[in-house]
């Protein structure tokens, strides 16, 4: 029986967050306890206990006498985020670089094939998720799987302003695979100084668009510097 009610608090804390990171539920929509019960088909308590995990995650607000919100995209979150990723993200490259095989490198040539689907079928949930088990496989291949864990929460803000740049058709993805098609080109090359560049490159574009992004969703974000309404790099 308490092992039927972990299962139940991990599936409503899994779906809810995961409905937060994919927009389904958009920043500053108010949610409620009932309506998420009925929806996941879970009772009430693990529904309760999954939004205080939530909120301590920063996904949610939770306002005495008013309601529970789900949070705006905190953007000074999102960049030191990026900022973490990119200075872990390319020596992670490296390592990568010096172990990866022919095994690995032809794993990572069916992801993208998936990704060129996806992107045919205008499909950002796929897409999105292809991407991260793209960059996750590398911290495998480098023996790094721990920090690509810890990284997930550090990443929380930053992920749901990428999912948000998927969704708009106006940017494109293109782009994204083409930098993934030469990312494991040069990795697979064992080429570490372009390994180094190309890694870099492709981890500054995740903050690009920002203000085509805020002038088209403003009540989505928090913490917006005049930097952001510029597209100035960071």
């Amino acid at each position: 029986m308490q092992q039927m009610t972990k299962n139940m608090r991990n599936e409503a804390y899994s779906e809810l967050r995961y409905r937060i990171m994919h927009n389904k539920f958009i920043p500053g929509q108010k949610i409620s306890e009932k309506t998420i019960s009925e929806e996941l088909g879970i009772g009430r308590t693990p529904v309760r206990e999954a939004i205080i995990r939530i909120e301590r995650d920063g996904l949610i607000d939770v306002i005495p006498q008013s309601g529970t919100y789900i949070s705006q995209i905190d953007m000074e979150k999102a960049k030191d985020a990026r900022f973490v990723r990119q200075n872990v993200e390319v020596e992670i490259m490296l390592e990568a670089t010096a172990k990866m095989t022919d095994a690995a490198y032809r794993e990572q040539k069916v992801n993208l094939r998936e990704q060129a689907v996806a992107i045919q079928k205008g499909d950002p949930d796929t897409f999105f998720d292809l991407d991260e088990a793209f960059h996750h496989r590398f911290y495998t291949i480098a023996g790094r799987d721990n920090i690509w864990d810890w990284l997930q929460t550090v990443n929380m803000q930053l992920n749901r302003f990428r999912w948000i740049r998927l969704k708009v058709n106006a940017l494109n993805w293109q782009t994204i695979l083409q930098q993934h098609e030469s990312l494991l080109d040069v990795v697979y090359r064992r080429d570490l100084e372009d390994v180094r560049f190309q890694t870099t490159a492709h981890l500054r574009l995740m903050l690009q668009e920002r203000k085509y992004l805020l002038d088209k969703f403003p009540g989505y974000f928090m913490n917006v510097s005049p930097s952001d309404q510029t597209d100035l790099d960071i």
